[in-house]
């Protein structure tokens, strides 16, 4: 059984979800099950499996669910009454200790351009261990040298990054190309894709411009939305270090408790790339 809760783990992380591994570390008493035991909760409700049945596992399923929401790791104890039952319908009386750790993939960030704030931001990132991609159509911009801790760089045309990148909800896109029309060809891109988070970096007005055009495209206002822009919180940011530090911020806010943390109407824009 614990090779099979293993397996789910590892597909849990392959498919991008998040879930919760529950481990019995110690059991006394009379208890269904014995310390080792081990049972993997997704967050769509699915069991890999179990620690003792009932009513003992609907109370850790709920305590895996806190875990997978604060994504902090949980010790409790559960104990066992004599309205708990185990599956065979035997009364149990004893206590059992679990330790929930909460399991997420690592989220990815795609950094679109390869400019100055990039290059800060990437350095950022890599210290709070995001996965980083870092793509421009320049190869002088887009290397090893100029970004040594991206797992990924693509130096390629705008036009064909796309289809080399690997997004779902646990991918973050940060737009910060040189210029007007590759953002707003990466806009469009990224609002086709199911990225958890897409940022551009950028004033207002450019953004509302990116807005009509896409929108004359067929777009609609609940899509548009998807984008935050200017990119970053409001902390007064000026230097491309301090934005991809306020970027960074957002991100965090965004894995912890899956919102950018502020609206975009509150954030002053930052400057371009």
């Amino acid at each position: 059984m614990a090779s099979n809760v293993y397996e789910a783990i590892a597909e849990l992380l392959r498919s991008g979800k998040k879930g919760a591994l529950i481990t019995l570390i110690e059991t006394i008493g009379s208890t269904p099950r014995k310390a080792g035991a081990k049972m993997l909760v997704t967050e769509d409700g699915r069991l890999v499996g179990t620690v003792g049945g009932g009513c003992v596992e609907a109370d850790l399923v709920a305590y895996a669910r806190q875990a997978m929401r604060e994504g902090k790791l949980l010790v409790r104890e559960v104990d066992l009454t004599a309205k708990s039952r185990d599956e065979n319908d035997m009364l149990c009386g004893g206590k059992m200790k679990a330790l929930i750790e909460p399991i997420r993939p690592e989220e990815k960030v795609i950094i679109f351009g390869g400019g100055h704030i990039s290059r800060a931001l990437h350095e950022v990132l890599a210290l709070l261990e995001f996965q980083i991609t870092v793509t421009d159509d320049r190869p002088q911009f887009a290397n090893p040298e100029r970004f040594p801790k991206a797992q990924n760089i693509i130096a390629a045309p705008f036009e064909e990054q796309f289809s080399r990148l690997n997004v779902d909800p646990t991918t973050a896109i940060i737009i910060v190309t040189r210029g007007h029309s590759y953002d707003e060809y990466c806009m469009e891109e990224a609002l086709k894709t199911n990225a958890g988070f897409i940022a551009l970096v950028g004033s207002r007005t450019k953004y509302a411009v990116f807005r009509k055009n896409l929108r004359e495209k067929g777009f609609t206002d609940e899509q548009l939305n998807r984008v935050l822009c200017p990119a970053g919180l409001a902390i007064g940011a000026e230097t491309p270090e301090e934005i991809a530090v306020s970027i960074a911020a957002q991100l965090v806010a965004w894995r912890r408790t899956g919102q950018p943390s502020c609206a975009p109407e509150s954030r002053k824009p930052a400057a371009s790339s």
